[in-house]
């Protein structure tokens, strides 16, 4: 987005340091660095070496807009919000060479966005697919989350004529279906020819039906687009049926909802008023009725959660057959709600924001020990993508879209192998951690 934001006098490489070197010694006039919280110890030894180099470096995210003066050890500037409001005038700095110190972005107008230089991506790093962003903005504000301080409390959506002409320019009319891709979609599965045409889209909006009249006007053109989909939405769904059945006739492969928790008291006390866990498994159940598949996301190490919390979130994952369950640890990022109780109640042990991946522990569990929320949450992924999880949850019949989630368990199988390693990521040694904040506090 911001390289689309960007004039044609500026020659624009996109660098994606999990896929490719970054390209030291180039001399590059400019860099703009941007990562979530655990990537920024990474972010700012990339920043010391260009800047070394005689690159003038920006940062900016989720991360430098919560901590900026710690940004600006590392930068020539930083981005204080949304980076679209405030990315002409760093340009125009720049060119006459005078950077400030701070950008402080506001809340853009999405109408007012241009299409994102998808020409950038290099596609042999990801999945077939496009991307697309329709909303921005949060009402709800959970404790532990760091939206709403980026993006704001206001919902803000993209008209539905530009997010229709944007897709039509992506994927264009449908092809003819020819005699072997009708014998595919009779034989074997209606969703397989738009595999191969690579109709597919993910929606990545924190929550896609926040605004319920915008919802169904996108849903429209998603269906009139003829394509197919995945993104977010929250409980707010399962109550409007005709949203439900707009969203299956919309082509939508499947919806990611934040469960967190299967404990109401924890969803009350992080404010997560929509969630009513007793509601849960219906709300699944209407999903599937409607070949929608489910994505669910849990959140492990809540005060209300003891060891027993991880085989809960198993026997409700299969007994009510999810097609992928993300569970992860509860992690103060900073600059949330969570982060200043938990700080006070001097809970935090691991100031290294590296370890701020939602699959290390950071800070003391009221019910249980660290080691037990490490070793218990990767217990639930070995368990939920183990050849017989994987069997009971997405080819036992009646199957939901399996042609597009056997794949997806499949990588996640692979990728339990390196989230369980102790050599990779070993379990938290509180001792240690506490030895090392003493040593620096008689420092």
């Amino acid at each position: 987005m911001i390289s689309a934001l960007t004039p044609d006098q500026f020659h624009i490489q996109l660098v994606d340091e999990a896929n490719e070197p970054v390209p030291y010694g180039k001399k590059g006039d400019l860099a703009l660095i941007v990562g979530l919280t655990h990537h920024m110890p990474n972010g700012y030894v990339i920043a010391d070496r260009l800047r070394s180099e005689g690159t003038k470096v920006i940062l900016g995210g989720m991360h430098v807009t919560a901590l900026p003066d710690e940004a600006l050890m590392h930068a020539d500037s930083v981005i204080v919000g949304e980076a679209e409001a405030v990315w002409r005038e760093i340009l125009e700095d720049f060119v006459k060479g005078s950077l400030k110190k701070k950008y402080f972005g506001r809340e853009v107008n999405l109408a007012e966005l241009p299409p994102m230089r998808r020409d950038l991506f290099n596609k042999k790093f990801y999945y077939p697919g496009q991307i697309l962003e329709t909303t921005r903005g949060c009402s709800v504000g959970c404790v532990f989350c760091g939206v709403q301080n980026f993006f704001g409390t206001r919902f803000r959506v993209r008209p539905p004529e530009a997010i229709q002409r944007e897709l039509m320019a992506l994927f264009g009319p449908r092809p003819p279906q020819t005699r072997w891709k009708k014998w595919l979609a009779r034989h074997w599965h209606p969703d397989i020819p738009y595999f191969v045409e690579r109709r597919l889209l993910y929606v990545m909006d924190s929550n896609f039906i926040s605004d319920l009249g915008h919802a169904r006007a996108v849903l429209k053109v998603f269906k009139e687009c003829d394509l197919r989909w995945f993104g977010h939405a929250s409980f707010n769904l399962m109550r409007d049926d005709k949203l439900v059945d707009l969203l299956a006739d919309s082509g939508c492969l499947g919806v990611n909802i934040g469960f967190e928790s299967l404990s109401q008291a924890n969803i009350d006390h992080m404010h997560k008023f929509p969630n009513k866990t007793a509601e849960y498994a219906e709300c699944i159940k209407r999903l599937h009725e409607r070949k929608i598949g489910v994505m669910g996301t849990f959140i492990v190490g809540f005060d209300e959660d003891t060891p027993e919390v991880f085989n809960q979130i198993v026997d409700f994952v299969m007994e009510n057959r999810l097609e992928t369950a993300f569970t992860l640890i509860l992690t103060p990022k900073p600059d949330t709600m969570l982060f200043n109780q938990m700080k006070t109640q001097n809970r935090i042990f691991s100031h290294n924001w590296r370890d701020y991946d939602e699959g290390t522990v950071t800070f003391i569990p009221k019910n249980m020990t660290p080691r037990q929320l490490h070793s218990g949450m990767r217990s639930v992924w070995s368990r939920v993508y183990s050849w017989r999880g994987i069997w009971r949850r997405v080819m036992t019949k009646p199957r939901v879209r399996p042609f597009f989630y056997l794949p997806m368990n499949l990588g996640f199988n692979r990728c339990t192998r390196l989230i369980c390693s102790e050599k990779i990521w070993p379990a938290p040694n509180l001792e240690q951690h506490l030895n090392a904040g003493t040593a620096g506090s008689s420092q």
